[in-house]
């Protein structure tokens, strides 16, 4: 088959006031961003720490927009702090017309077009693992579904840890969950909810099942937090103590 997948995969980080972004893209069998557009089977982006604007702009959206099509082959996955630093606030807050203007960027990075956004959490939406993260989680949902946006979704909904699986076509599946569920110390959807999965046992296991029903397909599991860490945030390591491992 001549069909091919497009994986980008952005990321930002905020520290002392100052936005950082590292720009990754990773493009599986192809060259030119605009050559063989007609080869392409799916493109998904992959956009991370994006709870920030600069200037009043949010400079990855703007550059997706510019840089990349946002076609019916293309899916956006923004993967948690999507909100720095306490997630979305209630409205009375004086913070809280800020905090919406950061998520207005990023829920409009595919006005206009039939491309695909998943806006999943992360720790700063759930209030930075504070007590009131759950509550938080749900303003944040509920203002992504009251703007009305058919190509924009947040899942898992509800606090809920997932996972969702989307089929994206062409042999792809994304499946998302909401890891900051599996470490929030504090209140959150379990037992008593109508989750799908109640604990982190069922979690594993449906994902498991989702991966084994679909082992013919590139599947993608998309969270916020990474599977194995060396750090807080990943850990800030010497050069050559990565090539001893």
């Amino acid at each position: 088959s001549q069909d091919k997948i497009r994986l980008f995969v952005v990321f930002n980080r905020t520290r002392m006031k100052r936005l950082y972004f590292l720009v990754v893209l990773l493009i599986l069998l192809g060259r030119e961003l605009h050559a063989q557009t007609d080869t392409i089977a799916r493109r998904i982006v992959l956009i991370g720490d994006a709870g920030q604007l600069t200037n009043g702009r949010h400079p990855v959206v703007d550059a997706v927009k510019k840089r990349i099509p946002l076609d019916k082959k293309t899916t956006v996955v923004f993967l948690g702090d999507n909100l720095y630093r306490s997630g979305l606030p209630d409205a009375q807050y004086k913070t809280y017309a800020q905090a919406r203007a950061v998520l207005d960027s990023q829920i409009s990075i595919a006005d206009g077009t039939p491309a695909k956004v998943f806006m999943i959490p992360g720790n700063h939406d759930w209030e930075n693992g504070g007590r009131g993260g759950y509550n938080a989680i749900i303003r944040q949902q509920l203002y992504v579904d009251f703007l009305g946006k058919k190509n924009v979704k947040f899942p898992p909904e509800d606090g809920c840890p997932g996972p969702r699986a989307e089929d994206l076509g062409n042999d792809v599946l994304l499946v998302m969950f909401d890891s900051q569920w599996w470490l929030h110390p504090h209140e959150k959807p379990e037992m008593e909810s109508d989750c799908k999965c109640k604990t982190k046992d069922e979690l594993v296991e449906q994902i498991g099942d989702i991966i084994s029903r679909n082992s013919k397909k590139l599947v993608i599991l998309a969270g916020h937090h990474p599977f194995k860490s060396n750090g807080v945030h990943g850990g800030f390591l010497h050069l050559s103590s990565i090539f001893s491992r």
